[in-house]
């Protein structure tokens, strides 16, 4: 491989820098797992009081995004915070824009790391290049919003779209769009359920 690769049709990056990148990453989310491991959600909330309880949601969010076994709790803590009368469509917007901040680290990694790819592995990456350049933008925006009003994590195809290094600028809004209009959603179908009983 050589020093200074061209990733993909938008950007370029030098191995050294790469690798620097992605283990700043890597190092931030060792990090904030051992920070949730003495500081659980719940004693997060008692330190950060009732009325902040949004930012609350945004640090959740971004936990949630950045690992796929954390999505169920993330989950069920949006909808325990949600039965406290907060208004949703706050709630809905700073879950959706922490998950989009969680899902950056994966894009970043993705991006970074497809640099430092062992020889081994280039072909996969190649290939899967090449059949993201088999669509148009609009297409692949449009991918992105339909997957992002699912409630599986976004990690897959953030790390697709770093390891064809697709726009950020072109992928952020159908993200946040898709998983605002997901979670406004999930809580009011979890309300009108919880209302039959």
């Amino acid at each position: 491989m050589t020093k200074e690769c061209a990733i993909s049709r938008y950007t370029s990056f030098g191995r050294k820098r790469s690798m620097q990148i992605f283990f700043i990453i890597a190092l931030f989310v060792v990090l904030w797992s051992i920070f949730l491991h003495f500081y659980p959600p719940a004693q997060i909330v008692a330190m950060l009081g009732v009325r902040n309880v949004y930012i609350f949601v945004f640090l959740l969010a971004m936990i949630g995004g950045v690992s796929i076994f954390t999505t169920t709790l993330f989950y069920t803590s949006l909808i325990t915070i949600a039965f406290g009368g907060v208004n949703l469509i706050w709630l809905s917007l700073f879950a959706s824009t922490g998950l989009l901040f969680g899902d950056l680290i994966f894009y970043y990694m993705a991006k970074t790391g497809s640099q430092c790819v062992p020889q081994k592995y280039e072909n996969i990456v190649s290939r899967l290049k090449e059949f993201m350049y088999r669509y148009s933008d609009r297409t692949i925006i449009f991918i992105i919003f339909a997957y992002s009003l699912t409630p599986l994590p976004s990690d897959a195809i953030s790390i697709v779209l770093g390891v064809s290094a697709f726009p950020i600028r072109k992928m952020i809004l159908p993200l946040i769009l898709g998983k605002f209009l997901l979670i406004l959603l999930f809580i009011e179908i979890v309300f009108l359920g919880y209302s039959f009983f």
